[in-house]
């Protein structure tokens, strides 16, 4: 079948998207061909900032090779401008006249800088900051001159003005709002950036309405409205941009700001699109580069006549690429009569974070000084997640590299939809080793570079830690992993040990120390049939070890007088209060233990590692409610079997005596409700829990607890932690389980199910 004429006109980043979005899905179906009006092959213009400050070479942002386009097939045109574009013949003609015939055509002309009508603009000195070659022309300048000014105090003006900074000059930004970032910032973040650029050594002239540049060929100085004057040998625009249009205008394409586009990216001409900053979609032109990648993914699917949803428009943050300082916003960043706003503010630690809600949901947020929860939040305000949730992720200031919280799924480079998991896999895989070695593979960090410092940590935490990206080996018996195990389990319905070694054809038939218990788990979690045990017994000596229950640690003096007569009648020769306020009985022979377990006429707690252990409550507050609902709590899941043991605390006082918020579960008495704690450790490096929800009542709270439970139950591996367990799944997808009301109520109910059919053995 004879190809399709597929012709691309701009050879920037979001055309070349399109074509590698083409490429992956139907790399036959098309001949491209590319015209570029620059002489470069595809280059990163997001990080030109980056080479002016001195971070990279020029060589360094060059995406894609001459080669590229040669092993895909594609033809190539540098320094060659589309001119015209005959709706009728189908084709487009350059400026060296060459003609260019399509069967579709996408329009990826992207902006150029705004120049504004300012007497002497033309004067030898004025710079743009839009391409390889203004680049390279100031930092050619840096050499011959020591004073430059920055029209212009957004970002492209304020990443301008950190390189020119780093090449050794002076520099003064103006702008005409009061103050800088307007769009990205209030005016309280907005404040500290520019004292702490200050500190670089950038002067900044605010409210300031540029007239005239002087100078008779060559720049000298700038004139302003109120009639004051400055010096200066070089001035940069960088006041913003303006979507090429031009050639769209010229061949009866729909353009209003930009060319109008619809939910699949295509013009008001049919076989005819446009994307990136050329594209107004919904009223909306797209400067970033998350939203143009995007775009282009719904625009590739089109064209390849491939399923695909539709564009709806994107979410538009802003990372502020200057070296040592933090800047992030996303989304509204001005509180009005329908929002709400959650601020953090230390001057003196240069921190501040400022959460915007709107009916309970994150609409915006702007963190400064600190970043390392942007992604999570990122992600809330995409997903409209409740201001409960938010409002952790927001307040805390985690020591901790911020991807070791990070679930597994969780994205890392937002720009090209590279999760934390991808990037484990790779460096796994293949062995990487430095960021350039992850972009290179997996395109992370690879188009604004926001991610870069992320990227490094997650390197780092991947070398001290073993992170499970897929199913992990059973073990050296059987070439099966074990998810493959449990699959067969199901499929087979094979209901022992013995079975499961047989029916697939384990390699060792009597099994391991690593298999053994874990197919006994499965099963036994499969077919419903645990079988606990009460207590521990050794077999050398006879000896027994027991623990009776007291519900909640609660007692009173019948069971006490009940245990101190058996402790007493049989000379039980150990008797310790443990760590979770129980009663353990020690050292009793095996021939005594029945008629010790009638005697005490009380259930006995299940010492095994894969239960509930005791729930350790606080006894703060008298009368409370709450040792009532951890006893209840504690009679529905004592005796279920779980991935691995499982501690629970649940305290009446604010100041936690008992430590809760390190359990693996934790319930805390506060005063909005009951803050629900999961993922603590204890032991020598102790760590808080994180929030998984603040319950409004007991009984929500006990909803909570058991859906979760049954979850954990449901979905983690054998001897998996909780807190291993949240770190692998997300925190962020569990809450999404549990707040949907039917999912909660359904866990509850097969957690209630599975109490019922567990069966209690006396050893």
């Amino acid at each position: 079948m004879e190809k399709q004429k597929l012709v691309l006109i701009g050879n920037g980043m979001a055309g070349i998207r399109v074509v590698e979005e083409i490429l992956m899905h139907s790399r036959d179906l098309f001949d491209i061909t590319i015209i570029g009006r620059e002489p470069h092959v595809h280059y990163n213009r997001v990080l030109l900032s980056s080479v002016l400050q001195g971070e990279m070479e020029l060589n360094d942002i060059i995406v894609n090779s001459h080669s590229w386009y040669k092993e895909n097939g594609i033809h190539l045109y540098t320094g060659e401008t589309a001119v015209q574009v005959n709706i009728g013949k189908q084709t487009v003609t350059t400026d060296v006249n060459r003609e260019l015939a399509y069967d579709k055509l996408v329009i990826a002309t992207g902006s150029s800088p705004f120049v504004p009508p300012i007497v002497g603009v033309e004067k030898e000195g004025v710079y743009g900051f839009r391409t390889i070659e203004d680049c390279q022309t100031l930092i050619n300048a840096a050499r011959r001159v020591r004073k430059a000014t920055v029209i212009g105090g957004g970002v492209l003006g304020l990443e301008a003005a950190g390189g020119l900074v780093n090449l050794g000059m002076k520099v003064d930004v103006i702008h005409q709002a009061p103050y800088i970032m307007q769009n990205q910032l209030d005016h309280q973040s907005a404040a500290m950036l520019q004292h702490e650029l200050e500190q670089q050594g950038i002067r900044f002239l605010l409210e300031k309405e540029t007239e005239a540049i002087l100078g008779e060929s060559c720049v000298k100085g700038v004139r302003f409205r109120d009639g004051t004057e400055i010096d200066t040998d070089l001035v940069v625009l960088a006041a913003g941009v303006r979507s090429n249009i031009e050639l769209a205008k010229m061949s009866a394409i729909s353009v209003n700001r930009a060319i109008i586009v619809d939910d699949k990216m295509q013009t008001n001409v049919n076989g005819i699109y446009a994307v990136g900053e050329c594209a107004e979609h919904r009223g909306v032109v797209y400067g970033l580069i998350k939203p143009i990648y995007e775009q282009a993914e719904v625009l590739a699917k089109q064209i390849c006549g491939l399923p695909s949803d539709d564009y709806k428009g994107s979410l538009q943050s802003t990372v502020l690429k200057i070296a040592g300082i933090d800047v992030f916003s996303a989304g509204k960043v001005m509180e009005d009569d329908t929002t709400m706003a959650i601020k953090l503010v230390d001057e003196s630690a240069k921190l501040y974070k400022k959460a915007i809600f709107q009916a309970d949901r994150l609409v915006g947020v702007i963190l400064y000084g600190e970043t390392n929860s942007k992604q999570k939040l990122l992600e809330s305000m995409v997903k409209q997640r409740d201001i409960s949730i938010v409002k952790k992720e927001l307040l805390q200031l985690d020591e901790e590299s911020p991807v070791a919280s990070m679930a597994v799924e969780a994205t890392v480079c937002q720009c090209n939809g590279v999760s934390k998991g991808m990037i484990i896999e790779a460096v796994q895989t293949y062995r990487l080793e430095t960021v350039e070695d992850v972009k290179h593979c997996t395109k992370a960090s690879g188009s604004c570079g926001g991610c870069k410092l992320l990227i490094e940590e997650l390197l780092v935490d991947i070398a001290d830690q073993e992170y499970q990206t897929s199913s992990k080996s059973f073990c050296s018996c059987t070439t099966l992993l074990e998810d493959e195990v449990v699959n067969q389990i199901q499929m087979k319905n094979l209901t022992s040990v013995e079975d499961v070694i047989t029916a697939l054809d384990w390699n060792n038939l009597e099994g391991c120390s690593i298999c053994r218990p874990a197919i006994d788990y499965y099963v036994t979690m499969i077919h419903s049939g645990f079988n606990g045990k009460m207590g521990e017994v050794d077999e050398e000596h006879r000896l027994c070890t027991i623990v009776p229950q007291m519900y909640g640690g609660i007692t009173n003096a019948s069971e006490l007088k009940r245990m101190s007569t058996v402790i007493e009648k049989y000379q039980i020769p150990q008797v310790f209060i443990t760590n979770d306020q129980r009663i353990m009985l020690a050292g009793i022979d095996k021939d005594d233990l029945t008629n010790i377990k009638e005697e005490l006429g009380a259930p006995l707690c299940l010492l095994q590692k894969q239960v509930i252990s005791s729930i350790k409550t606080c006894s703060c507050r008298q009368p409370d409610v709450m040792l009532d609902f951890a006893a209840e709590l504690e009679k529905v899941i004592e005796r279920l079997l779980l991935p691995a043991q499982v501690s629970i605390g649940i305290s009446s006082c604010l100041n936690d005596c008992i430590h809760a918020s390190v359990q693996d579960i934790g319930v805390i008495h506060s005063i909005n409700g009951f803050d629900i704690f999961v993922g603590g450790k204890g032991g020598p490096n102790p760590c808080a829990g994180e929030l998984l929800v603040v319950a409004r009542t007991l009984a929500e709270a006990g909803e909570f607890l058991k859906g979760f439970l049954q979850y954990y139950r449901e979905s983690a591996n054998y001897r998996e932690q909780i807190k291993q367990w949240i770190r692998r799944v997300g925190l962020i997808h569990i809450r999404e389980v549990l707040f949907d009301d039917g999912l909660r109520s359904q866990l509850q109910k097969q957690l209630e199910n599975a109490k019922h059919l567990e069966r209690v053995e006396l050893m």
